[in-house]
This record gives C-alpha cells, structure tokens and sequence, in this order.
C-alpha cells in the first residue's frame, strides 16, 4: 500500500508543476537542456479531464486496473499532459498518468494502450522539489524558442527518482520531455 502513495506523490509534483508551468517567474537552477532522438514506446494510461485535484483518484485507478489485469510496467511512472494546464479551464485539463509496458500487453477498459510516437524531444531533468518544477519547464520553452524550433506535441515527466521516506527532497529527479519540430 505504501508504493501507491509514494506514485500518488510523485504524480502529483509534476501535475501541479505543469499547471503553473507558463506563470512562474524567474528561475531556481540552470537547466541544460538537450535534443534527444528516442525510440517511441507503448504506455499504458489512464487519461483524464478534469482538475488536477482527482489525481489521487486517477492514480489509484491506474495502479488498480493494471494490478486486476495482471500488467507489470516496464519502465518509470509518467504524466502526459495534453492541454496547456496555464490556458486552459483549471477543471477542465487533459492529463493521464500511466506507465510504460511491453508491446505485447493489451489492457482492457478503463486503461488504454497508447505509443509515445514524438521521437524528437528537448530534454531536461528537474532536480530536487516538485515545486519549483514549472521553472524547469519555463526555462526549456525559452530554449526551445530561442534555437529555432516549437513544440511539438505535450509535455511528459519521467519520475526517475520518486519520493520516498528514504529519499531527501533535493535528490528526487524527474526528466522532462518537450516534443520539438523546427520553427
């Protein structure tokens, strides 16, 4: 019962995070952001459109229906968001939580498979609090901008070190992806 809530916290960062993505001001850390060409994936999620406050139960749901049908995730907890959190409806935002999996697993309702098919990201990693993640973000969108190219598709965050009792707040990681195309 424990890891469900430590997801549930991880998740709940970068969500938060992305809502105040394109309102924060000034920046925390200096984010070296980097193009990367990855291999696109299938995930497995279960999508949303609401307020950010139904994450715990989004997530719960996640975690619930892979563990009813038997899915083991291989790979890291993600967050996809679909609508920029800043323009759009605050109840209103398109998001979905899930996880990535083999491409042999086929999930029944209410999950959904899904491939990750934006082979060209701006890349970053957010180290320390979730709070401060919007800045992360701002300053990769400002990067973004300034050498030429437009984002592409949403945003996902990899939580590749999640909260834990363990686990101080400045180690925790989570790398951010921003699809990209040229301008």
């Amino acid at each position: 019962m424990r890891r469900p809530f430590l997801l549930i916290l991880a998740a709940a960062g970068i969500l938060i995070a992305g809502a105040a993505a394109h309102s924060s001001a000034g920046s925390i850390q200096n984010v070296r952001v980097t193009i990367k060409d990855i291999d696109a994936f299938a995930y497995c999620g279960m999508p949303h459109t609401g307020s950010f406050n139904d994450l715990s139960g989004v997530l719960n749901g996640l975690l619930g229906a892979m563990s009813n049908q038997n899915i083991a995730p291989s790979g890291d907890l993600i967050a996809i968001y679909h609508l920029s959190p800043s323009g759009g409806i605050p109840d209103r935002i398109e998001y979905e939580v899930g996880f990535p999996i083999t491409a042999q697993v086929w999930p029944q309702p209410p999950l959904q498979k899904k491939e990750w098919n934006h082979t060209r990201v701006a890349s970053a990693l957010h180290r320390g609090n979730y709070d401060n993640s919007a800045d992360t973000v701002e300053e990769m969108l400002t990067w973004i901008d300034s050498n030429g190219y437009e984002q592409d598709g949403p945003i996902l965050g990899r939580f590749t070190v999640v909260p834990s009792p363990e686990v101080r707040p400045r180690d925790l990681r989570t790398e951010i992806w921003i699809p990209i195309k040229r301008k």
